[in-house]
């Protein structure tokens, strides 16, 4: 057996190492029931879930970050742009008491219940699994990145079935770059393989 050079130039790695950057192979099936009617497209860098039920089928996390300080439960939240909330959903602050969405728009949301001191601008919020819980259960734990933007409407906004993407697992990412936040907790889940730069 022989060496072969195929470049002069560049990172050379040893032929142990199979994939430096790797995806899913033959790629993820999206869920795409849950978006706002206003959403057409997810992009590129979404953090995903891979559902529990359904082998290959993954849903994206929703998380958003406050614009100003958040001080009492019924009172708009100022969020920034784009999110996926929904009407109905659990919204709440990581470790702390989550709330249920009773308005939502591009810019704020409104959550029912708020059983923590003065939240402050910055802070990223995340989906629950429930309401009204200190002990609360995250909704989904991050364990791949999509890897490119994928269309959930078509032209007349009607909601397209699960769509088929590419989605990484190991690699590293520019934070910077990602289209929603990303919450301590997600970086945890992700930890053993992807790195936030």
């Amino acid at each position: 057996m022989s060496l072969q050079v195929t470049k002069e130039s560049g990172s050379i790695y040893d032929p142990v190492f199979l994939k430096i950057l790797e995806d899913i192979p033959g790629g993820v099936t999206v869920k795409t029931d849950r978006f706002p009617t206003d959403t057409k497209e997810i992009k590129k860098g979404a953090l995903l879930n891979a559902d529990a039920t359904t082998l290959g089928l993954y849903n994206v996390l929703k998380t958003v970050r406050l614009t100003a300080d958040f001080l009492a439960a019924g009172t708009a939240m100022a969020v920034e742009a784009p999110h996926l909330f929904k009407l109905g959903e659990f919204i709440h602050i990581y470790g702390v008491t989550a709330g249920t969405i009773t308005r939502v728009a591009s810019t704020a949301i409104v959550c029912a219940a708020r059983a923590h001191a003065t939240v402050t601008s910055g802070t990223i919020l995340d989906e629950a699994n429930a309401a009204a819980t200190t002990d609360y259960a995250i909704k989904y734990a991050a364990n791949a990145v999509l890897r490119d933007t994928i269309k959930v409407r078509d032209d007349e906004g009607t909601l397209l079935d699960n769509i088929f993407a590419g989605a990484v697992v190991r690699g590293t990412c520019d934070e910077s770059e990602l289209p929603y936040f990303v919450t301590a907790a997600d970086k945890v889940s992700l930890t053993d393989r992807i790195r936030f730069a």
